[in-house]
């Protein structure tokens, strides 16, 4: 349930960051869409639990970010330890890649600013709003997005 409520959470970033949440998908590519000054966002989102893994997206996860010419894809993985941060990689840099990428090469690629930001607003949302979080089920959190509600 903790890898839903992440992507939950991302979607209230997502808002804190002025875009406008359209879909939040419990299932399916991508799990967050969103928009923001006519462009259209698309987001995976995975959470780090315990330990690093190495990551690969599936060609299903490319297509569902980088379907359309104008739409910015990312992949987005919330790291929970030693410290918690979020790593957002553009999907056009993970589009041609094979091999299965660790977290310092998924940082290394990462758009240091955007992953900063959302770090900052997590940091945010859990002071302001972490008891709802862990009391809510993800159905509840994406609705509250979906209507534009942030926490």
């Amino acid at each position: 349930m903790f890898g839903f409520k992440i992507q939950a959470v991302a979607a209230h970033i997502l808002l804190k960051l002025n875009h406008r949440v359209v879909r939040v998908n419990r299932t399916g590519h991508p799990d967050i869409v969103s928009l923001r000054d006519g462009v259209e966002y698309r987001f995976e989102v995975e959470a780090e639990v315990w330990g690093c893994r190495k990551r690969l997206l599936t060609a299903e996860d490319i297509a569902g970010l980088v379907r359309n010419p104008g739409v910015i894809g990312y992949f987005a993985l919330a790291v929970s330890f030693p410290r918690p941060y979020w790593v957002l990689v553009p999907a056009a840099v993970l589009d041609r890649r094979r091999a299965a990428l660790g977290n310092a090469l998924l940082e290394a690629l990462s758009d240091k600013q955007f992953s900063m930001a959302w770090t900052q607003v997590h940091f945010a949302l859990l002071e302001e709003s972490g008891g709802v979080i862990r009391q809510r089920s993800f159905e509840y959190l994406a609705r509250l997005a979906l209507a534009g509600h942030s926490l």
